[in-house]
C-alpha cells in the first residue's frame, strides 16, 4: 500500500480561501466566501526518484495523494496541460495516472483533454457513509489490539496539530491532519484487505469532506466545528487507551456520523448541479 503516514501533505499548497477560519475559532472574523464551489489547487513538481519507480506511478500518486489530503472540491476541473505542467513532466505519465483515478472513481473524463471531480448526489453520500461506518468502525476495532503507546501518542500530537491549525485558520491542513490521524489507525488493523477498500471509499469522499470542512459560514461553523464535534478525537484516542475494541468502533462511528458533517455539502448541492448543467 502506497501511503505515507508522515506529513507529507504540506506538498499540497492551497490557496487562501481553504484556510479562512469559521467565526469564533481564532479571530472571530466573519470567513470569507467565494463564489465557486471549485477549488483552486497548486502541486508540488514530482520529486526525483532514487528507485526504478515509474513516472507514471509517481504522477498516480501525486495525484491521489493530493484527492486524499483534500486539495480538490467537488466538480474541481482539471486538465493535463496544467498537471503536467504543475508536476513538472509530461503529459502521458499524467494521462495514465488519470485513467486509472477515473476507474478508482476519483474523476470523471471530459472533452478535450480535461477531467472533473464528480459531483456526488445525496444519495451516493449516504450510501458511501454506510460503508465508511461500517468498515472503518471495523478497522478501529482491529486496530484496538495492537495499539501501542507510541501510536496512541502518535494520534494525540496529530489532534493537537489539528486543534493549531483551526486556530491558525488552516482549514486544508485541518481536513490533511484529520487523513492522517484516521489512517494511522486504519493502518494499524494490520488488514490490507480492509485498508484497501476503506482507501477506495475515501477517494471518492475527499473531495465532499475537504468540501464541507473548509467552506463554512457563521452559522455552518458553530454546528461543524461545535465542542461536541471537536471531542470526537479525543474519544477515540481515550478508547484505545482504554483497550476497548467496541468503544473504539463506537466512537468512529460517531465521528462519521457527527450531524453536521456533510450540512455545507448539501446545502451547495443543488447550485453545484445547476452550475453542471449549464455548463452542458
Amino acid at each position: 500500500m502506497d501511503f505515507p503516514y508522515d506529513h507529507g501533505f504540506e506538498r499540497i499548497a492551497m490557496t487562501e480561501h481553504q484556510t479562512a477560519a469559521p467565526v469564533g475559532i481564532a479571530t472571530g472574523e466573519p470567513p470569507r466566501r467565494k463564489k465557486s464551489n471549485s477549488a483552486s489547487f497548486e502541486l508540488a513538481p514530482l520529486q526525483p526518484d532514487a528507485t526504478a519507480d515509474t513516472t507514471q506511478n509517481r504522477a498516480y500518486r501525486a495525484l491521489k495523494m493530493a484527492v486524499l489530503g483534500g486539495a480538490f472540491y467537488p466538480g474541481t476541473i482539471v486538465t493535463l496541460a496544467k498537471l503536467s505542467d504543475m508536476l513538472g513532466t509530461s503529459e502521458m505519465p499524467v494521462r495514465e495516472a488519470l485513467k486509472r483515478l477515473m476507474a478508482e472513481g476519483a474523476f470523471e473524463a471530459l472533452p478535450n483533454r480535461s477531467a472533473r471531480i464528480p459531483i456526488l448526489s445525496r444519495t451516493r453520500v449516504k450510501q458511501i457513509l454506510d460503508l465508511r461506518v461500517e468498515l472503518e468502525g471495523r478497522a478501529a476495532a482491529q486496530a484496538a489490539e495492537h495499539m501501542s503507546r507510541r501510536h496512541i501518542d502518535q494520534l494525540a500530537a496529530l489532534d493537537a496539530e489539528m486543534n493549531l491549525a483551526l486556530s491558525n485558520r488552516q482549514l486544508q491542513r485541518y481536513v490533511a491532519l484529520n487523513m492522517e490521524f484516521h489512517f494511522l489507525i486504519y493502518r494499524l488493523a494490520d488488514n490490507e484487505p480492509l485498508l484497501t477498500l476503506i482507501e477506495a471509499l475515501w477517494l471518492r469522499m475527499a473531495p465532499v469532506v475537504a468540501f464541507n470542512l473548509t467552506q463554512v459560514d457563521e452559522a455552518g461553523a458553530a454546528a461543524q466545528f461545535d465542542r461536541a464535534g471537536l471531542a470526537h478525537h479525543g474519544n477515540i484516542i481515550k478508547a484505545f487507551e482504554a483497550q476497548d475494541p467496541r468503544r473504539a468502533s463506537e466512537e468512529i462511528r460517531n465521528d462519521l456520523l457527527h450531524p453536521s458533517t456533510f450540512a455545507r455539502y448539501f446545502d451547495e448541492l443543488p447550485s453545484m448541479l445547476d452550475s453542471l448543467k449549464a455548463r452542458g
